[in-house]
């Protein structure tokens, strides 16, 4: 069958990663590294896209963004601003929550198992965006709620009066 486009097995070398983002449609994520390190930057959802993605900094590569805007976001007047830095470790989950922008560079050779997913707590988010932005996913989806989880289902019914520019909390680069 064909792989769901939220759940993935990943492998990278050195100084390889993912370019600073917002995870889709408003999921949360986590990733288990079963092999290597990684170097995480999360910053909340009030943080703009200016601010983490500035012009002229040299591409969209991962190690480029590393090197060039994140030292001087950890020196960034604003406290805000600054990067919530992690090493993750073979053996360790992080949790990315929905609307948080991240980068990530593999500081050794890396295997990881990440999943995006939707959860109770940010359903409204995941949904309004999904509504706008996957209208044939959108269909799917509240005909599975109707028959697996009619209270989720009554959320998306409930939401159906909600205005589209509600649905656009945060952007996406994803």
């Amino acid at each position: 069958g064909r792989r769901p486009p939220y759940r993935w097995l990943v492998l990278g070398p050195a100084r390889s990663g993912s370019y600073v983002h917002i995870d889709p449609l408003g999921t949360s994520a986590w990733n288990a590294l079963l092999e290597g390190r990684k170097l995480w930057a999360l910053f909340p959802p009030s943080v703009p896209k200016e601010v983490v993605q500035p012009k002229g900094c040299g591409g969209r590569e991962a190690i480029a963004w590393w090197a060039r805007v994140y030292p001087n976001l950890c020196q960034a007047e604003d406290p805000s601003h600054r990067p919530l830095t992690i090493v993750q470790r073979a053996g360790e989950t992080v949790f990315v929550p929905g609307g948080w922008w991240h980068c990530v560079l593999n500081l050794e050779t890396t295997v990881a198992v990440t999943q995006n997913f939707c959860s109770r707590t940010n359903f409204d988010a995941v949904w309004l965006k999904t509504r706008k932005s996957r209208p044939k996913m959108s269909r799917r989806l509240v005909e599975q709620l109707r028959e697996l989880e009619p209270e989720l289902y009554q959320r998306t019914v409930d939401l159906a009066d909600m205005p589209q520019q509600r649905a656009t909390g945060s952007s996406s680069s994803s």
